[in-house]
């Protein structure tokens, strides 16, 4: 078994290096309680897209989704008026193709006007309270939102 990690874990290494070649790596990232939460990504300059590694050693609460802590793929789903957040359990070499069957699930964003338009898309993660967090997606002339908490099983005074 620790064989099989170790070679995913190269696999996933090969892959994000090959997609940091093409696209031009990036990555945010926000401390909470001494731990770090990370979204390793690369925008795709002819569409716009973001795909991103997202690494959390937490649980965490977004809006109407718990995450386990564990690594995930993100996908933005800047289709339409309204953008979503796809948490999708695929990694790896599989994660290259978006697969909707994989999500563990689906986050509204809120979307906001940018105060001046990106060249290119761009993830942040900010702490907006000790056990929270937002992240933002900026792309052009548009930008949405969505915030997380580390998920206690029950609701947090400081969230």
């Amino acid at each position: 078994m620790n064989r099989m990690r170790k070679y995913f874990a190269v696999g996933v290494g090969m892959l994000l290096s090959l997609s940091a070649a093409l696209y031009g790596q990036q990555l945010a990232s926000v401390t909470l309680e001494t731990q770090t939460i990370t979204v390793d990504y690369a925008v795709s300059a002819a569409n716009n897209r973001i795909v991103g590694t997202f690494h959390t050693p937490f649980d965490l609460a977004f809006k109407g989704l718990n995450v386990p802590k564990g690594l995930y793929t993100l996908y933005v789903l800047a289709d339409g008026p309204r953008w979503q957040l796809a948490v999708n359990k695929a990694t790896g070499p599989q994660a290259a193709t978006y697969d909707p069957k994989q999500d563990l699930g689906l986050v509204p964003m809120l979307m906001v006007r940018p105060p001046a338009p990106a060249a290119t898309c761009k993830i942040t993660l900010s702490k907006i309270a000790p056990i929270a967090a937002e992240m933002k997606v900026v792309c052009t002339d548009k930008a949405a939102s969505t915030s997380f908490r580390l998920d206690r099983g029950a609701n947090d005074s400081q969230w």
